[in-house]
């Protein structure tokens, strides 16, 4: 049986895998354990538990001084996995100010997106809108739920969320109030 481990150098940080030919060999390389080579696993997916719970217990244990670079290594790739979750977080506040600063600016007039939720009613989709739908607009989107419903009840279903996006505004000679909207159904819920 093939093996193959996945290793880690302790020196550099590098990880790579390590292919055995046999489970002998994979067995005394990891009695004799090269220093400062750190075994992370098993990179086989063939192998029985049963092995692996073997190999696991035939790997040398890291001395104190293998020890120590693994905790440095394990903390410096925490470091770094903290540093880029938290540019992701700054950039993603500064995305969402300027978003929200954008709406501010925004034409009142724009199509208005909502969201439908079968138990919570009618939202707006983006937080950063601030504008309020209309009764006009809560009558069309009631509508169209409606009749959406009338399409899935012979598989008892009903429109259970929906994205809908409606001109929130007065409507021009013939203009329809919903622009597009998309849902799916979700099992009615008991009467």
């Amino acid at each position: 049986m093939k093996i193959d481990l996945q290793t880690r150098d302790l020196k550099t940080g590098s990880t790579a895998p390590k292919a055995f030919d046999s489970l002998e060999d994979c067995k005394a390389w990891l009695a004799a354990r090269p220093q400062y080579t750190e075994v992370l696993g098993i990179a086989s997916h063939h192998v029985p538990a049963e092995v692996s719970d073997e190999l696991k217990a035939l790997r040398r244990p890291l001395d104190a001084e293998e020890q120590k670079l693994a905790d440095d290594l394990d903390a410096a790739m925490q470091a770094a996995r903290d540093r880029a979750a938290a540019q992701r977080r700054r950039e993603e506040e500064a995305a969402a100010e300027r978003h929200r600063q954008s709406m501010e600016n925004a034409d009142p007039g724009r199509p208005l997106t909502l969201r439908y939720l079968y138990n919570r009613g009618v939202v707006v989709a983006d937080n950063a809108d601030k504008r309020v739908p209309s009764q006009d607009v809560l009558a069309a989107i009631k509508e169209w739920v409606e009749e959406r419903n009338t399409w899935v009840e012979s598989r008892n279903q009903v429109v259970g969320d929906a994205t809908i996006t409606v001109h929130p505004g007065d409507l021009a000679e013939g203009q329809e109030r919903i622009i597009s909207g998309t849902f799916i159904p979700v099992s009615a819920p008991r009467s």
